[in-house]
This record gives structure tokens, sequence and C-alpha cells, in this order.
């Protein structure tokens, strides 16, 4: 049960990390530059500096892919429901992650949710 409870907050954090550059870049600001100053702002924890050089080069190592974290988000979501918690950042991850790997990046590492933030971007 902890190891969700952590991985419901590392799946939400990386969200917001990579909407946050996503936000950026799309307003003129450079990728590299953004993922500096983010992670070395207060939102920098030790998750997003480990995880910046997968925003800034996507094609790094794959430490923990979309599919796993799901996963763990599903395991989640049930315990949620069995216990009477309402998680609806979970959930609003998770349904970010399905479109995720609706677009192909189930094998990628969850860091990549940002570039499928882009390819939905893109589609609009």
């Amino acid at each position: 049960m902890l190891k969700l409870a952590i991985n419901i907050s590392l799946a939400e954090q990386i969200v917001a990390f990579g909407e946050g550059v996503l936000l950026a870049e799309r307003g003129g600001i450079d990728r590299r530059l953004a993922v500096d100053v983010m992670t070395a702002s207060a939102i920098g924890s030790p998750l997003l500096k480990g995880r910046a050089p997968l925003l800034v080069d996507p094609t790094g190592p794959v430490w923990f892919d979309i599919a796993m974290m799901q996963k763990d988000l599903g395991l989640a979501l049930d315990a949620g429901r069995r216990l009477g918690v309402p998680l609806p950042t979970t959930t609003a991850t998770n349904d970010l992650l399905t479109l995720a790997r609706r677009l192909g990046y189930e094998r990628r590492d969850v860091a990549s949710v940002h570039e499928a933030l882009a390819d939905l971007a893109d589609r609009r």
C-alpha cells in the first residue's frame, strides 16, 4: 500500500512537471532552460531532478515505463474505492497515461508523458 501511495505522487509530479515544461516551451522558452530553472526552483524534488535528463533527451533510458506506472495507479484507484478514499488527481493522471499509451508511449519512461502531451497539443 505504501508503494502505491508513493507511486501516485511520483506519477502526478512527473505529469505536472511535463505540463509546466511544455507550457514554457510553447511560450517560447528553450526546453533545456525550462528544465534547468524548474528543477532549481522550489519544485525541484529529487524525483524531478533525476528525471529531468529524460525530458531534455527523451531517447534516454527507461527507468519505469508508462505501462508499469499505470498498473500501479490502477491498483491505487482500486484501493481508494475499496477504502472510500477519493483520488481525483490520480484519476486524472491515469486518464492521461491511458491517452499516452494510445499514442504509443506504453513502453517509454513515464517522463515521456511530456512528449505525449506535446503530441496531444499538436493534434488540436
